[in-house]
């Protein structure tokens, strides 16, 4: 279903729409040693291998919409940021900061959460259930891999004119290409000033698969504004004398790239990290509270049509919002009075079926925690039994909606069904380029077999 003309009047082929001509035509002729040169040429431009355990995957197929989808995202990024800027949305998000991360003066009650819809990045998880867009996830922070994707696009595209030569699909917004995308990221870790050295924090960055990505971020500062930088781990930095170090150099603005689940986890290694968020939070790129503005914990506001009415939305915008976020509700609210276990009836009974509800860790996006879904929990005993194993409140239930499937060509002319979402990228409130992801199994992050995918209108 990942290739979707826009209607309801479909041919399906069991599970599975039948690919519009642009995809049916892409593979036809593709092949697997073209595909690798094109991968190839754009290693040491976008730093796909600076990590060679972990390279940073791309899919060797597109996702393809209609036309018409545009304009769908553009109404939808408009509506949820809309949300986003309101004061009661905002100060339902603060209840979740967890008091290690909030300013020691200011434990008991729950800071703000600073959002600025002229200075935002974010993104929005979807999957295509038949014509209708449900939003899995959402992120109001730089999400993994955003700063190659404008690059990425750009290559996939020409790397499209010259397998499909009388085709002419398209990706970037009206108005916006790589070099308008770039120049926005640029200029927001930037901020007012002309900072001395900007670094980028995550937990042990070499590791991840985003290094490239921060590789390149580097890059682009240096090419772009001659600002040097630096990657560390949040536990080489340190204060000196009124200064911030990180692995010892002076540094005066941060691109956090730490999950706040890591953060919160490991809060007593890195005092020293937190300390720089309470005293000197101007530091940030991007406030490291915005993470909860799109966690789980958001889709239980979102998806809850009464507490949307409190902010002042109007009807249609509230059944707007609701058609968009599946129902999703704590877990503990499951929970029998007084006892700490979910009562499995009171779930049943709100969501139907074992196989109709997923359960996701509320404090983690889905690489960094266990999820249970249909295939999990398809019968009332096993989803009993998956209860047992888990905190009610540290899980969410959601209404599953299924994974599109989509072919991908395999060695022998052969094709192999896997999964796609998409993923559609937000600079300063606006919707500016789509794309998604593509991989083998049920859930995104937690299969080896996965690529970032370009998405194109055709």
């Amino acid at each position: 279903m990942t290739v979707c003309d826009g209607t309801t009047d479909r041919t399906r082929v069991g599970d599975k729409m039948d690919p519009s001509s642009f995809y049916d035509a892409y593979l036809d002729v593709y092949s697997p040693e073209r595909f690798v040169e094109f991968y190839t040429s754009l290693e040491e431009e976008l730093f796909l291998r600076a990590n060679p355990s972990r390279p940073i995957p791309f899919s060797q197929v597109p996702i393809v919409l209609a036309p018409e989808f545009e304009s769908r995202f553009v109404q939808m990024v408009s509506l949820l940021w809309k949300v986003l800027g309101n004061p009661v949305y905002q100060e339902l998000s603060a209840q979740s900061i967890p008091e290690p991360l909030r300013p020691p003066s200011e434990r008991a009650n729950p800071p703000v959460i600073p959002f600025d819809p002229d200075h935002n990045i974010g993104c929005i998880d979807l999957h295509l259930d038949g014509s209708a867009l449900r939003m899995i996830e959402f992120m109001v922070l730089p999400p993994g891999c955003v700063g190659v994707y404008p690059g990425m696009l750009e290559h996939y595209g020409s790397y499209l004119s010259t397998v499909l030569p009388d085709r002419e699909p398209t990706s970037f917004r009206a108005g916006w290409d790589r070099e308008r995308c770039e120049e926005v990221m640029v200029s927001q870790i930037v901020g007012a000033g002309e900072p001395e050295r900007v670094a980028i924090i995550d937990w042990e960055p070499k590791s991840q698969v985003t290094y490239g990505e921060f590789c390149y971020t580097l890059d682009m500062l240096w090419r772009k504004r001659g600002i040097p930088g630096v990657i560390a781990d949040p536990r080489e930095i340190r204060t000196q004398d009124g200064r911030i170090l990180a692995k010892d150099l002076p540094v005066d603005r941060i691109l956090n790239r730490l999950t706040l689940l890591d953060w919160g986890a490991r809060h007593d290694e890195i005092e020293p990290y937190s300390r720089i968020l309470w005293e000197s939070p101007e530091v940030f790129a991007y406030h490291p509270y915005l993470w909860y503005l799109g966690d789980k914990v958001s889709l239980t506001l979102l998806s809850d049509p009464a507490t949307l009415g409190k902010m002042g939305l109007s009807s249609s915008e509230v059944e707007r919002m609701t058609s968009l976020v599946p129902r999703t509700q704590p877990l503990a609210s499951f929970c029998r009075d007084g006892a700490p276990l979910v009562d499995a009836d009171r779930l049943l009974e709100f969501f139907g079926s074992p196989s109709s509800i997923v359960l996701k860790p509320l404090s983690s996006h889905g690489s960094k925690g266990i999820i249970f879904g249909p295939t999990d929990t398809p019968t009332k005993k096993a989803l009993e039994q998956a209860l047992l194993r888990i905190d009610p409140n540290e899980y969410a239930a959601m209404e599953y909606v299924p994974t599109p499937e989509i072919e991908v060509p395999r060695g022998g002319g052969e094709r192999e069904t896997w999964h796609s979402d998409l993923r559609i990228f937000v600079l300063n409130s606006h919707y500016v380029f789509p794309g998604g992801r593509v991989y083998f199994g049920d859930y995104t992050n937690q299969v080896p077999c996965r690529g970032f995918a370009p998405l194109f209108f055709a």
